[in-house]
């Protein structure tokens, strides 16, 4: 009996020990549950927050996206617009070469007006090119002189009688001679022009028999003085070595005087014995454009070609 009642106090023991332990636990899983729900909520809550996010970047990454093809698209535009610029940057620096390479040259007639002026004039107007002529003073040649300034080309002063013993006499000489023409030229034209050429050049030496070797020095200094400007030239056509020079002779004479130069003034004559410039005129001017020359008359801006400066 004894024995018994120890089995019944020990199996007492073990179930109050295991009500214990179930008790003991029944308290820490009522203390710890709610914790673990709350924290099941707390992830719940930040999968729903992360996938809100997650939708957030894709929307943004989808506008990056958009905006890099825009600006994909922008940066195509903009190479197409720097080849464009380059291009045009490069017909730039070509038409500044083809400027800085430019060539003139200027056609001038010494001695008229005559009947060949007329046809010179006819041939410049068919070709729209504009010319220089030194006239002397003429009777009956009022309309020819008119024609000149008229069609737009540079009226110029030469001389009046062309008699070298009379307009080298001295300087006082000399001034009354293109006085008188420069008075004449403006009465009919209503030009006075500025632009003149001595007779034989600012060089020249049959000078010296009339007014002495010391006057076309004389002379440079008091047209200056004046207000004109006198132009000789860098291409001589001569066409005045005679009156039956070839146009052949003439042509080649003005096509080798051209050679490198960028500004050529052509010495020619159109009197009245000077019929083979007239016929050479065609082929010179063609000559010259096919060379690169513009065609030009001299004006107050042209760059004077002078054999004796005024010192």
């Amino acid at each position: 009996m004894r024995k018994r009642g120890l089995s019944i106090q020990k199996a007492l023991i073990l179930f109050l020990s295991l009500t214990t332990i179930f008790t003991s636990l029944a308290v820490v899983l009522a203390l710890k549950l709610p914790k673990k729900i709350s924290t099941m909520n707390e992830v719940k809550a930040a999968v729903v927050e992360l996938k809100e996010t997650k939708n957030k970047q894709e929307e943004n990454l989808e506008l990056v996206v958009n905006e890099m093809d825009e600006m994909s698209m922008q940066i195509e535009s903009l190479q197409g617009n720097l080849q464009e610029i380059q291009i045009l940057e490069k017909e730039q620096v070509d038409t500044i070469e083809e400027l800085t390479d430019v060539k003139y040259a200027y056609l001038t007639f010494d001695d008229g007006p005559s009947q060949n002026t007329i046809k010179i004039l006819d041939f410049l107007k068919l070709n729209n090119i504009k010319a220089t002529f030194f006239v002397i003073g003429k009777e009956g040649c009022d309309d020819i002189y008119k024609r000149i300034v008229d069609e737009g080309h540079t009226l110029a002063i030469h001389s009046n009688t062309h008699i070298y013993s009379d307009i080298y006499l001295s300087v006082y000489a000399f001034m009354k001679d293109i006085t008188t023409l420069g008075d004449k030229l403006e009465k009919i034209t209503g030009i006075r022009p500025t632009i003149m050429r001595f007779p034989g050049g600012s060089n020249n030496t049959v000078s010296y028999k009339y007014g002495g070797k010391q006057l076309m020095d004389k002379l440079v200094k008091e047209v200056t003085n004046k207000g004109y400007v006198y132009y000789d030239w860098n291409v001589d056509s001569s066409d005045a070595t005679s009156n039956n020079r070839s146009k052949e002779a003439i042509f080649n004479a003005v096509m080798n005087g051209v050679q490198g130069k960028d500004e050529a003034i052509i010495l020619m004559h159109d009197a009245a014995a000077k019929g083979s410039t007239v016929e050479a005129l065609p082929e010179i001017v063609s000559g010259l454009r096919k060379k690169g020359y513009i065609l030009e008359p001299i004006t107050e801006e042209t760059s004077p070609v002078q054999f004796k400066k005024n010192n």
